[in-house]
């Protein structure tokens, strides 16, 4: 077998950098939850009364706040299942596994400039753009000329 060129290499130690990034992302969601409930109530106008009269318990007690913790779990749970599949298949010189990681590389980007948007905490601002950082670098390293070659040798 061909040996894997370094962007090759790269883009695999990228994708399991990208899923360890979104494990830390979920794991603030469970730990931040409050402030995640905040920050949507600031955005809801009904919610933003009830939280100005009586807090986010009120919040929490009046009205149906999304479920941010079971949402994110299992789509990382998800996340993680179909990057596992596209990395075995892209490590073995399969274009459909490159096309796989390369598709879920521009999803990740599309939702953390979706967050972004969303006015929600800095911190996960912050981490939406290393997303996104992350995201591009995998993307390049996936459509590098050297890979492409290696696709196409092996």
């Amino acid at each position: 077998m061909i040996e894997r060129p370094s962007t090759v290499r790269g883009a695999l130690a990228a994708t399991w950098v990208l899923s360890a990034a979104a494990g830390v992302v979920t794991l603030l969601v469970w730990i931040m939850r409050d402030d995640l409930v905040l920050a949507w109530a600031e955005g809801n106008r009904s919610a933003r009364a009830i939280l100005r009269e009586g807090g986010i318990e009120a919040v929490e007690a009046n009205l149906e706040v999304p479920g941010f913790v079971p949402v994110v779990v299992t789509s990382y749970v998800v996340l993680l299942m179909l990057v596992a599949v596209f990395a075995v298949f892209f490590a073995g010189g399969f274009r459909w596994g490159q096309i796989g990681l390369a598709a879920v590389a521009l999803f990740g980007a599309f939702l953390a400039v979706l967050c972004i948007a969303s006015g929600i905490p800095v911190l996960f601002e912050v981490l939406s753009g290393v997303m996104i950082a992350l995201c591009l670098g995998l993307l390049v390293l996936l459509l590098h000329p050297r890979t492409l070659g290696w696709l196409r040798e092996v």
